[in-house]
């Protein structure tokens, strides 16, 4: 992003490679990420409404998965600018990700374990995939630092898990898991994997120096911690459900503790400085953090051995699920393409 107003194009600093490159691809002067955003929502709101009226069969988490890839995924790569030498891949990626994802949907609709249904959710598979072979770059060229680059990295690396999941849930393969935790899988990784990181990063770059770095105060280290324990979190609470309750609820603590700061970060430092409605929008994403992740915490807790549920599935969808997807990841998102005025 530059703050000029207008798009430009120069040489990558180490830091941030992605700021000043080749600007996304258009159609009629608009970004194609853009468009395909507003498409994307459009399209959701009538599944949705044909979900409610039961002619379309897509559950309500489908419905959260289906709103990552049609309208969260564009609005984040919108905020990229492809490294040197990756604007190709970059385009490739743009172009493909509004009809993998139109397929995807498909897939969701569709009986699990057939032919068709897994052929259709083949695409979104290749689309993240390229997605983290365009953080990987990043990361490479960067060679590890600074931060808030880092965790945008981590969010394009984490999505591909997500169409993983996507995949064994269309095929009606649930490994070792019942086949909700598959489905919830794929939800996690499109909000928490990629949404998430690419916020915390974008967050950051807004608190940090032109280098990247934060402050070195008590302030500035405990962004820089937060930052640290989202992108290692997000893994660790995967490992956590995999393997050990135990592990999942102490992880699902410390992670906690990390987004709430990181929420306070952005209604201390972030909102006062943006214009009104970027504000507004990332003043409503941080407080939904609160909320959600008190759920998510004993959600968690109450998984552990001989301790009796707190939070059911069905309750974290609904109020979990639905404020991380419209309370926190779209107004973060919405928030951030206002603010990347100098690249509009």
């Amino acid at each position: 992003m530059t703050a000029t107003g207008s798009e430009t194009t120069s040489e990558p600093t180490p830091q941030r490679d992605d700021r000043a490159l080749t600007p996304s691809p258009r159609i009629g002067g608009r970004r194609v990420t853009d468009l395909s955003a507003a498409v994307g929502g459009v399209l959701w709101l009538a599944v949705a409404a044909g979900a409610r009226a039961d002619t379309i069969a897509i559950s309500e988490i489908e419905l959260y998965v289906a709103l990552a890839m049609l309208v969260l995924v564009p609005l984040g790569l919108g905020l990229l600018r492809p490294p040197a030498g990756e604007a190709q891949l970059y385009t490739i990626i743009v172009l493909a990700q509004c009809p993998a994802a139109l397929a995807a949907i498909g897939a969701l609709a569709l009986p699990q374990g057939v032919t068709t249904t897994v052929v259709l959710a083949v695409p979104w598979l290749v689309v993240t995939g390229l997605i983290a072979d365009l953080g990987l770059t990043r990361l490479v060229l960067r060679r590890g630092g600074p931060l808030p680059e880092l965790a945008i990295d981590a969010g394009l690396m984490y999505v591909p898990v997500a169409a993983v999941f996507l995949l064994l849930h269309a095929a009606g393969v649930s490994l070792r898991f019942s086949p909700v935790i598959v489905l919830l899988t794929a939800v996690h990784f499109h909000y928490a994997g990629f949404a998430l990181p690419l916020v915390v990063g974008l967050t950051g770059r807004l608190v940090t120096g032109t280098d990247g770095r934060f402050e070195s105060t008590i302030g500035g280290r405990i962004a820089a911690a937060t930052t640290v324990v989202i992108v290692a979190g997000i893994l660790l609470i995967a490992i956590g459900i995999t393997f050990s309750p135990i592990v999942e609820v102490a992880a699902a603590a410390v992670f906690t503790v990390a987004v709430v700061g990181f929420a306070a970060i952005v209604l201390r430092k972030v909102v006062p400085t943006v214009p009104r409605l970027p504000g507004a929008l990332l003043t409503i994403s941080a407080l939904s953090l609160f909320w959600t992740m008190a759920l998510a915490l004993a959600f968690a807790y109450g998984q552990l051995p001989g301790t009796d549920p707190i939070v059911s599935i069905p309750a974290m969808v609904r109020w979990h699920g639905s404020v991380n997807a419209v309370g926190f990841a779209l107004p973060a998102m919405l928030a951030f393409r206002l603010l990347d005025t100098g690249s509009a």
